[in-house]
């Protein structure tokens, strides 16, 4: 990359560190209060579930709730409030998150299936079939199994899941289900993020192409995907490249240049930790908007992203809040917070901006790349543990 690129990023980083460290103080003390109200409210829960009787408990508490939307509670396992997410909730294929690293789920008590992690995110996710109306979603981890109550509704020609969430970024598409909810929605979005190219996010992957011709940048790789959203991604990419005199080629580990990353979670995975280990060369690792969640930041890849909105800003900062409250564990994504500002109306265009991510290294620390990039970082509300996304320079219009 220009020496002046790093350069740039490493001062903007060192000035941001005081501004960053006041958001994160004021953070920590909303999230106190925030989480003290939380605990009071699943106690009274417990309370309440305790004196249902027979046939009440979790699987009671599916009645104050919409039938086939998505759910996000928390159900007692050993002592402990674990958060559970299903999405959609609807009768067939569904997704189910756990804020456990060795978490289970089903249908059928003595016949749980075993979760795993998912690039993207840091719960552990399941895919399980659920029956129509409402019934029992049993989970279990650390040893101990308890049911939460569902009603995926009875609505004759109810609309599956979508696509999207049965794919490699079903993770992305759940955590836009969850940034609905945490706005205020009974329902999940319609479809996934990966169902189609968003025209800010066509605009802002132009305004990139057209920074890296304003350096003099004449090769490019591309990371890409089949997705409907990739292929729109990559067209766009390549048009832009094409007419800025730019060549387009896939990544490889023996010629450095700009990497553009237009896949979903899972591809870009494997693209920051290709360039972290030397597998893929690169002079910066360009991320597209949907790519801003901290296990894709957190490898050493030299990552930056376009957006129109400011990680550190005053509405960024209350969905990562209300994330680490309700749903404690998970990491903030572009997905979850653009549906979280759709949900409360307050989505719109605004100038789009290039950010690094920049990683606070400490010896001994196993490295950058654990920082958000590890397995259940509990009660995590930041949008870059242990770093900052800082911007570093302002992208024209295309």
């Amino acid at each position: 990359m220009n020496a002046v690129l790093p350069a740039a990023v490493v001062l903007t980083a060192a000035l941001a560190l005081g501004v960053l460290l006041l958001l994160r103080t004021r953070l920590l003390a909303r999230r106190s209060a925030a989480t003290a109200y939380f605990a009071a409210a699943v106690a009274c829960a417990a309370l309440a579930g305790s004196v249902v009787g027979p046939g009440g408990g979790a699987a009671g508490r599916a009645a104050g709730r919409a039938a086939g939307g998505p759910v996000l509670e928390s159900v007692g396992l050993g002592g402990t409030r674990v958060p559970v997410l299903v999405v959609p909730n609807r009768p067939g294929f569904n997704l189910v998150a756990v804020a456990a690293p060795d978490a289970a789920a089903g249908t059928v008590r003595d016949r749980l299936a075993k979760g795993g992690p998912r690039p993207g995110s840091a719960l552990t996710w399941i895919p399980v079939e659920l029956p129509a109306g409402p019934g029992r979603l049993w989970v279990s981890a650390g040893g101990a199994t308890a049911p939460l109550g569902v009603d995926t509704g009875r609505r004759s020609g109810a609309a599956p899941a979508p696509a999207g969430l049965r794919g490699p970024d079903g993770a992305e598409c759940a955590s836009a289900a969850a940034g609905a909810v945490l706005g205020g929605s009974a329902n999940a979005p319609a479809g996934c993020p990966s169902d189609a190219l968003t025209t800010a996010d066509a605009a802002a992957l132009r305004a990139t192409v057209s920074f890296l011709a304003g350096r003099g940048t004449r090769a490019v790789s591309l990371a890409e995907d089949d997705s409907p959203r990739g292929r729109a991604a990559a067209a766009e990419v390549r048009t832009a490249a094409a007419r800025a005199g730019i060549s387009v080629s896939p990544p490889d580990a023996s010629t450095r240049r700009p990497l553009l990353v237009t896949s979903g979670w899972a591809g870009a995975d494997t693209a920051v930790h290709d360039v972290e280990a030397g597998r893929t060369a690169a002079e910066g690792t360009y991320l597209a908007p949907w790519l801003l969640t901290a296990p894709l930041l957190s490898p050493g890849a030299g990552q930056l992203i376009p957006l129109r909105y400011a990680p550190n800003g005053p509405a960024a900062v209350e969905y990562a809040a209300a994330l680490g409250d309700r749903l404690p564990g998970e990491v903030p994504s572009a997905a979850g917070y653009e549906a979280w500002r759709a949900a409360r109306g307050t989505a719109g265009p605004a100038p789009a901006k290039l950010y690094a991510a920049a990683v606070l290294y400490v010896p001994g620390s196993g490295g950058a790349g654990s920082a958000g990039g590890g397995h259940h970082h509990a009660g995590s509300a930041t949008w870059l543990p242990s770093g900052m996304i800082v911007p570093i320079a302002p992208l024209g219009t295309t």
